[in-house]
């Protein structure tokens, strides 16, 4: 725009300025081409959108014992909704929602006497997660550096930041499969129930490998 409104200024004048001018706009011309070679050369990768498919992704967690008893229990629980975005193949953001009703045990510490319903019943108390008042836990992503995830994991109404380390990512034309592990202090989200027997302690870090699997 400069360039053209200085060959507008010059064609006013005289004659001899327009030799001048010409010489001046070839200049102008060719700073302008090699400027444009600059900018698209640095411009940022383009920011896409992800949904998350619900039903091809999953969470498996996992929580143990300490002491006398050492067992541990885990499963699956289903996501409810979710996004990632990313700029060429780095993801910069995104969000995901779980759906805490959907808590499957899949190890074999159970019998006819305690089946798996029963520590599914006892998780959704207020023991731990509370699951009547709080059907849902999220994560947003606030960061993303050197392979790990940064943002704000919400679990019965409280919210603190955590970390997702990152384990693979995947992208394709069609969409995104990424992998990763999160590992969270379940006191500070008001889960602190203690184990009844005094030789047993529960722990207070749980496990969640996280698979998530996105489309435009």
């Amino acid at each position: 725009m400069l360039g053209a409104a200085f060959f507008m200024a010059s064609c006013g004048g005289e004659k001899p300025a327009e030799a001048t001018h010409d010489h001046d706009h070839e200049e102008h011309a060719e700073h302008d081409h090699e400027g444009d070679g600059h900018d698209h050369g640095d411009e940022a990768a383009e920011s896409t959108t992800y949904a998350v498919d619900a039903e091809a992704s999953n969470i498996r967690w996992e929580g143990g014992t300490s002491g006398v008893q050492v067992y541990s229990h885990f499963g699956n629980i289903n996501l409810q909704e979710g996004s990632l975005t990313l700029e060429g193949d780095a993801v910069t953001g995104g969000s995901f929602v779980v759906d805490m009703t959907s808590i499957n045990p899949t190890d074999e510490g159970y019998s006819e006497e305690h089946p798996k319903e029963d520590l599914i019943g006892h998780l959704s108390t207020e023991d731990f997660f509370a699951i009547e008042a709080n059907p849902t836990a999220s994560f947003e992503i606030t960061s993303v550096a050197d392979g790990v995830a940064t943002g704000n994991l919400t679990i019965r109404g409280n919210t603190h930041e955590e970390t997702i380390a990152i384990e693979s990512m995947d992208v394709t034309e069609s969409g995104v499969a990424a992998k990763g592990t999160l590992v969270f202090d379940r006191q500070k989200y008001d889960v602190a129930w203690a184990h009844y027997l005094q030789d047993v302690l529960l722990k207070d870090d749980i496990t969640l490998e996280i698979d998530l699997v996105a489309s435009k």
